[in-house]
């Protein structure tokens, strides 16, 4: 029973970061090309994507300690102590997606009357 818990475990960590590197490496770039075609501001749309990279990297780190909890092991359960950063972060980009939305917004409507 604990080799298939330890097994899932080791998966479902390997499924998280193959996921990850694929959204940063394939499909990240690709947002970035799509929202350059109508947003002019390079600078704008790079940082964009870069906050949504660093989303993407919390987002895994926050599922990659949780599934290292999972195991139960007393040698691994120091990585909770990463928890509350990466929860704390994760809070903020709630706030954040409503002022990045916005911003959007405003350097699309920018774009498009000049």
């Amino acid at each position: 029973m604990a080799a298939e818990i330890w097994i899932s475990a080791v998966l479902k960590l390997l499924l998280v970061i193959v996921a990850g590197h694929i959204s940063i490496t394939k499909i990240i770039p690709l947002l970035n090309d799509f929202l350059l075609s109508f947003i002019k501001d390079r600078k704008a749309v790079d940082s964009f994507t870069s906050l949504i990279d660093i989303f993407i990297l919390v987002l895994v780190g926050t599922n990659i300690v949780k599934f290292i909890l999972e195991i139960d092991n007393a040698a691994l359960n120091y990585v909770s102590v990463l928890k509350p950063a990466l929860d704390v972060i994760m809070g903020l980009f709630t706030y954040l997606q409503w002022i990045l939305l916005a911003l959007i917004v405003v350097v699309a409507l920018k774009t498009y009357k000049s």
